[in-house]
């Protein structure tokens, strides 16, 4: 006969974090939508309602990855001597580097942000905005250098992004690799210079 007291019961936080783990290498190896509720408890040894005890929906768990991956990364320092545009490209290069050795799979990833819970979405919004400081910081060199026209730089940075954005869809569909979606940033900093 086993006493309860030898086995260790998790805390609420252990099992989030067992979950995102189990989520983290099911999401990669299955697919998003090919990985069931049922998965990630077998994997953390819950049930699949104990999973949602956890997390809302799985989509709030992806969304709880992408936030931590993005909240992990530190932006490189921008080069000196060159334009605010090349130093915003290679700012993109950089994401886009990081986006390939993330767990993330990109196609999966737009139709899940729609089911995101609103505070999610609020979160991952703040975290991708906070990531993207140095683009604004750079936006406002090339304003005063006269690289760029006078607009407002939040909604620049905002554009440089959705251009971005935009490119990982197409490269989605298409195939390859995160960097393919650069050409759309450079056409959208050919616009902000016209």
């Amino acid at each position: 006969m086993y006493s309860t007291s030898s086995f260790k019961r998790r805390t609420s936080q252990e099992t989030r974090e067992a979950v995102l783990a189990a989520a983290r290498k099911l999401f990669f190896s299955k697919g998003f939508e090919q990985t069931t509720l049922m998965d990630l408890g077998k994997a953390t040894g819950l049930s699949a309602r104990g999973v949602i005890l956890h997390f809302e929906t799985k989509a709030d768990i992806i969304a709880t990855l992408l936030i931590r991956d993005y909240s992990a990364r530190k932006p490189p320092a921008l080069g000196k001597g060159r334009t605010s545009a090349q130093r915003i490209l290679d700012f993109y290069l950089w994401v886009a580097r990081e986006d390939v050795a993330t767990f993330i799979a990109f196609p999966a990833l737009w139709s899940v942000s729609a089911r995101w819970s609103t505070e999610m979405e609020a979160d991952v919004n703040a975290v991708v905005r906070a990531m993207r400081e140095p683009v604004r910081q750079e936006l406002a060199r090339g304003i005063e250098a006269a690289e760029f026209r006078a607009v407002d730089i939040r909604h620049a940075d905002e554009l440089l992004w959705q251009s971005y954005q935009h490119g990982l869809r197409a490269v989605a569909v298409t195939g390859g690799t995160p960097a393919l979606a650069l050409p759309q940033v450079h056409r959208t900093l050919e616009i902000l210079a016209a």
